[in-house]
């Protein structure tokens, strides 16, 4: 336990500012989902149209997320901070005044842009405010905010939905945003560090083909020349061999692909890959699915999503257990096997019954084992000096994977007879089958895993 009365109240303020911020910059990640038929129809668009603005906000974290802690260091962690937080709230603002889904898109770039900063900058202030052996406590902390954040945002975006707007989901932001820039301003101080060089052409390059990639995946279905499909494919290949050729000769590389030479890491990366693909996917088609195919309220849906919170809650009950008596591999096994098959029985669910919150418990209890020992294991054979590395690494890529869910989501429904204007059932069941099928892949490296790896953690 966090014994408050050890700490500073400048300690004290600083374990606020960043668990708030996490909880923020969690919720706002997911809170868009659930509102997703009610922007669609005040914007005039479909609500595939809407997988943009998610995508969009994930791609710009991914993007610019490898640059904030050289900006912390360099300017310091207060100034960034405060940067971060009153764009976060600007922008949000601006989002929710938005009047046209292209609007709705660049504030919400921006908006990532702004979220990039606020967590990776966070932990490098919670670095220098604390010392190492406070630091299991402390994030034991505040990893309540993180947990809590994906699992309150379907609810808290329901109720706002139905009793105020969908703009509202934006607005919330702002007070918070204030009341985290005073405390930042009053409470932290500006902790700076020598840095390397930065490597600025790496980061054009790979922030270029990041970007064009996801827009390549999120327009794909509707892009009917095939010389444009041909020029913006040439276009991503030229950027990632301009940034692999600049990362070879460069001595501060943003990606370390030795890493990938570690083998649990490898293995963990590729099923951590295929795991946070599945997320983004399944969270992007439920709530469709909810209220469009069985027309549910935004609220209804909402707390029939947040129910994979008693999952989540269960699953740190029981995850030392079964990890001390089955070891990782056959624990990865089993609860990928059970994410695959609670999945699969969401195309069954026809009303918020009982069924449906047991099914949704079952996917939150195995979906949070898998990833939370997919972010323990792969650190497993890592030497200290590749941490960081690692963690940038895993960081930058993470919300891009869940990025390529959503975009895997929306085309498997235009795929599976899907017309304007019109959701089917079946087309719905299809994509979750996918999902699964995908889900499943993850058994592969899960496989190759030794019975023996990970007992050095335990």
């Amino acid at each position: 336990m966090l014994q408050l009365s050890n700490y500073s109240t400048k300690q004290l303020f600083a374990v606020v500012i960043i668990g708030t911020m996490m909880m923020m910059e969690s919720i706002d990640t997911n809170i868009l989902n659930v509102a997703i038929p009610a922007m669609a129809q005040s914007l005039g668009v479909s609500a595939l149209s809407l997988k943009l603005p998610i995508t969009s906000y994930l791609i710009s974290l991914s993007v610019f997320i490898p640059i904030s802690g050289y900006l912390a260091d360099k300017f310091g962690t207060k100034i960034i901070l405060m940067i971060a937080i009153f764009s976060f709230g600007l922008f949000s603002l601006l989002c929710g005044w938005a009047t046209s889904l292209v609007q709705l898109t660049c504030f919400r770039i921006l908006q990532g842009v702004a979220g990039a900063l606020l967590v990776p900058v966070g932990r490098l202030l919670m670095l220098r405010v604390f010392s190492k052996q406070e630091l299991v406590k402390v994030y034991m902390f505040i990893s309540m905010p993180l947990l809590l954040g994906p699992l309150l945002a379907p609810y808290i975006g329901g109720l706002l939905v139905s009793h105020l707007s969908w703009r509202s989901i934006f607005y919330v932001n702002v007070p918070f945003a204030l009341l985290m820039l005073f405390a930042t301003w009053r409470f932290v101080d500006n902790y700076t560090q020598s840095t390397q060089p930065f490597n600025w052409p790496s980061f054009v390059s790979l922030a270029l083909f990041l970007a064009i990639t996801a827009y390549w995946l999120d327009t794909t279905s509707e892009i009917t020349s095939s010389i444009t499909q041909l020029l913006i494919l040439m276009v991503i290949i030229m950027s990632f061999v301009i940034y692999l050729i600049i990362e070879s000769k460069s001595e501060h590389q943003i990606i370390h692909f030795k890493l990938f030479q570690i083998r649990t890491y490898k293995l963990c990366f590729f099923s951590s890959a295929l795991s946070r693909i599945t997320l983004g996917a399944r969270a992007f088609i439920i709530v469709l699915y909810l209220q469009l195919s069985l027309s549910m309220s935004p609220s209804e849906s909402g707390l029939l999503i947040s129910s994979m919170a008693i999952g989540y809650l269960f699953s740190r009950i029981f995850i030392t257990r079964y990890l001390k008596r089955f070891g990782f591999k056959r624990t990865l096994l089993w609860s990928n096997f059970g994410t695959c098959l609670a999945t699969v029985l969401l195309c069954f669910i026809e009303q918020a019954n009982v069924f449906a919150w047991m099914v949704m418990i079952a996917l939150g209890f195995f979906s949070a084992i898998v990833l939370l020992l997919l972010n323990v294991l792969c650190f497993s054979d890592i030497e200290n000096e590749k941490y960081a590395a690692a963690t940038s690494l895993n960081s930058t890529t993470q919300q891009l994977f869940v990025s390529l869910g959503v975009s895997i989501a929306a085309g498997s429904i235009h795929l599976f007879n899907y017309s304007f204007g019109t959701f089917t059932m079946t087309s719905f069941h299809a994509a979750f089958i996918c999902i699964a099928v995908i889900s499943l892949m993850g058994q592969i490296p899960f496989l190759k895993l030794q019975n023996s790896d990970g007992d050095n953690l335990l």
